[in-house]
Parts: structure tokens; C-alpha cells; sequence
């Protein structure tokens, strides 16, 4: 509608030219949130373009032009964030998080900060404080949370990229309903100061982009490249497709791709799951507690953040300290049984194609708890291993929807992945990518 790119390195590739300036984009980028919230209802914030450190002469100005939008539980300047409660509040002098200060010292202006679920506590990414963030690619299917509005400002093309937070799958959910690249980033890698904490041992900084080679950019910002590892040119795959519990188009699917990668081993089974997915929710329920103790016990907490903390209260703290101390020791049997051989573990993403919100909301006619829990099923053991994770598109389902396929990697190997995904991208959809395959934008 505005003739921007669509994605992050073409509108690189526009500037570099000089096809359009750097004011153009940004008039443009705004001019289009303005159009496109009201429909898509995924804004809480319009943030002034603030570029504190972004002039420094010996940085990179890479993003200069590029206008990200983030999750509601980042600090920025001067401004507290409201968590999906509410909309903030002004706090002089305070900082912006250190990772949204790595990106504006890229050049990034950040346009907007985005609905999410209340505390980073729901897998729907439904909010009763906000009104319901629509799915661009179909209005009736989940987006899915807590990083809902991250994905949803990027799928609808209002941002180019965003920030999220992952505790148990809160980007890579809402990345698989919007046909996105979702990157859970090792725990740890990037610095989650000025980020509000839901379980500090399992949540890390994720990224949400249309394309590989964007988040590749997004990264290489956050990371400055003190990470920086050569991607593996031809990965060694394992597949786990589980021989029960998938939809058949999603065993379809994932078949298909393992046939076209060269998968070198495939499993049925891998026998961590189960285990690893009952201490991450010992972790997150414990932590979810902690964070939130006060609000628990003075019972001012919506049903939606007292079903993630109020089990901790009750539960046994020597479960707690087990689940931590078995962890080191747990990712590394992990790392020895499925990475120390091959360099990336593909499995599902989701088990089923994706639901309607209906259909995943507590209290709807159609609710259908199995559906819901299935939405982190693959997710919240990964964070517990603290492993890179990254979501995508391998197909489309019966009604044109993504069927999304999961890869883990090594710790620190985010370039594996995203190198991976960026020649998976060019074989499954061409040069135009994931956005334009799926692109069903109202204009």
C-alpha cells in the first residue's frame, strides 16, 4: 500500500540504493501503523522516535530506516512498561532495556510497544485489558501468546521485526499461527536487563521476523558479534516425528521435509520429552510464584497469571532445587544423545493444524482444553535445556494456514539455525519467501 519492501533486508537494499531516505521509510512505516492498528488491534503504545546512543560514530548504523515494534515488557526510555495490565506509565529518567539499546545504537526507531498476554501468562495470547489482536493471515485463528502482539505487528506488516520474550513458547507459538520465523534465543545470550521477569531461569529474548535473513540482522544487532559463530554450511538433520499425537497433515508435512533435508537419522520417540517438560513447569511454576508473590497473596491476580504461579506456592521445594540442580547435568546427557552427532533436532511446532481462538478459549462453546494444552506441548522443555530454538513454516494446512516445523540446535548456534532456515525458505517458497506466500493482509 505504501510500496515499502517487504521485508527487513529489502527495505536495507532500498535505502543502500538510495530509492528511498531514511525519513521517507519511517513517515511511511508510521503512516501505516496508522492504518493498519485500527484493524489489527496489536499496538498498546506509539513511541516517539528516540535514538539515545544511536549516533556513536563507531557502530554500524545497519537498521538506520528499520521500525521494530516489541512486547510490552521491555523498559524504554523513560517510559515503565504495563506488561499487558496496562498501558505503562511515565518514569523520568528511566532506561530503555539493554537490548532495545543495542538495537537503537544500530540505528533502529522503535515505533511502538504491543499487546501481550497479562504478565507473559497464556498461551492464546487473549487479554482482557485489550481488545483481541487478529491473526492477518485469518481473523478467526489463535494467535497465540504471550508474544502475541509482536507477531501480529509483523505479520501484518505495521513492523518489520520484534522483540518477545520466551518462558515456555511465548514467541515461537504466536510465530507458528502467523506463518513467521520465531527465534528463541539461548538463555542467556542476549541481556535481559530492563526485561520484567516471569521465571528468570527459563525466559529469554526471541525474535519475530519474516524472514530468516532478517532476524539474521535483528541478531547481529542484539549480539554485536561477540557470538558470533560460522553457520555450518550442510547441517547434519535428526528428525523426531512422534508415531502418536500428530495431526495427519502435520506428520505429513514433517515426513515430507525430513525426505527433502536428508535427514540422517529419524526417531519416533525421544524418551526426555516427558521428563524435561515436568521440570520446566516445576521451574516456571516456582519462579511465576516468586515473581509474583505479593499479587498472589493478596489475591489481586487475574485467573490467567494465578494458573501459571499459584501451583508454586504449593509446590514442594525440594522438587524446585532437584529440577535445578539435575539441569546441567540433564542438557548435557541431552546435547550427547541428539547434537553431539547432528547439528540441528527438527520435530513439530504445533501437533495439529492451527486452531481457531475459540476453540483454545477457556469458557467458549467450542473449548477444547486437549487443543490448548497442545499449543506448548513441544515448547516449554527447550527452555528448560536453555538450547536455541527456531519456528517456521513447512507447508500450509487445508485452509492455507502454516504448518510450522521446530529446529534446536547447539547452545550459541542461532547462525546454524537461521542459515538453515534461509535456504529452507528459498526451497519451500521461492524468492519471495514465507511473507508473501502467506500474505493475506488486508489493505
Amino acid at each position: 500500500m505504501t510500496g515499502l519492501p517487504a521485508t527487513l533486508t529489502g527495505l536495507q537494499h532500498a535505502l543502500a540504493l538510495g530509492q528511498l531516505s531514511l525519513q521517507e521509510s519511517l513517515s511511511a512505516q508510521r503512516q501505516r501503523l496508522k492504518k493498519l492498528d485500527p484493524i489489527y488491534h496489536c499496538v498498546v503504545q506509539v513511541l516517539e522516535d528516540v535514538l539515545s546512543g544511536a549516533a556513536q560514530a563507531d557502530k554500524p548504523q545497519t537498521l538506520a530506516g528499520i521500525g521494530l515494534a516489541h512486547k510490552d515488557i521491555f523498559n524504554t526510555a523513560g517510559r515503565a512498561p504495563g506488561v499487558g495490565h496496562d498501558r505503562g506509565r511515565p518514569v523520568t529518567g528511566l532506561a530503555a532495556a539493554a537490548a532495545v539499546q543495542q538495537l537503537q545504537t544500530a540505528g533502529a526507531s522503535q515505533l511502538a510497544t504491543v499487546v501481550m498476554a497479562e504478565y507473559a501468562c497464556g498461551a492464546t495470547g487473549e487479554n482482557p485489558h485489550f481488545p483481541r489482536c487478529l491473526n492477518p493471515l485469518n481473523p478467526a485463528a489463535v494467535v497465540g501468546g504471550s508474544s502475541s502482539g509482536s507477531a501480529v505487528a509483523v505479520a501484518s506488516e505495521i513492523a518489520y521485526g520484534a522483540m518477545g520474550t520466551d518462558t515456555a513458547g511465548s514467541v515461537r507459538i504466536p510465530a507458528a499461527t502467523c506463518g513467521l520465523i520465531g527465534l528463541k534465543t539461548t538463555h542467556g545470550l542476549i541481556n535481559q536487563a530492563g526485561v520484567y521477569p516471569l521465571a528468570p531461569s527459563l525466559d529469554s529474548i526471541g525474535l519475530l521476523a519474516r524472514s530468516a535473513a532478517d532476524a539474521r540482522q535483528l541478531l547481529d544487532a542484539l549480539t554485536l558479534g561477540s557470538s558470533e559463530r560460522p553457520s555450518v554450511q550442510e547441517p547434519r538433520l535428526k528428525a523426531w516425528i512422534p508415531e502418536t499425537g500428530l495431526h495427519d497433515s502435520v506428520t505429513a508435512a514433517l515426513s515430507a521435509l525430513a525426505d527433502d533435508c536428508t535427514v540422517i537419522q529419524r526417531i519416533s520417540q525421544l524418551a526426555e520429552h516427558r521428563v524435561l517438560t515436568a521440570l520446566s513447569e516445576i521451574l516456571l511454576h516456582h519462579e511465576a510464584a516468586t515473581t509474583h508473590q505479593s499479587g498472589l497473596l493478596n489475591k489481586t491476580l487475574s485467573a490467567s497469571v494465578e494458573a501459571v504461579a499459584l501451583p508454586g506456592l504449593v509446590m514442594p521445594l525440594d522438587w524446585y532445587q532437584a529440577a535445578v540442580r539435575d539441569r546441567s547435568s540433564r542438557a548435557r546427557a541431552f546435547f550427547n544423545a541428539h547434537l553431539k552427532d547432528h547439528d540441528i533436532l527438527m520435530m513439530p511446532a504445533l501437533p495439529q493444524p492451527v486452531p481457531d481462538g475459540s476453540v483454545v478459549t477457556p469458557g467458549s462453546t467450542d473449548f477444547d482444553v486437549k487443543q490448548l494444552l497442545s499449543l506448548h506441548s513441544f515448547m516449554g522443555w527447550v527452555n528448560y535445556l536453555g538450547f536455541p530454538s527456531l519456528v517456521m513454516p513447512i507447508a500450509s494446512d487445508a485452509r492455507g494456514l502454516p504448518i510450522c516445523a521446530q529446529f534446536i540446535a547447539r547452545p550459541f548456534e542461532e547462525r546454524t539455525l537461521l542459515a538453515f532456515a534461509d535456504g529452507l525458505e528459498i526451497k519451500r517458497f521461492g524468492r519471495s519467501g514465507i511473507t508473501r506466500h502467506f500474505s493475506n493482509l488486508q489493505s
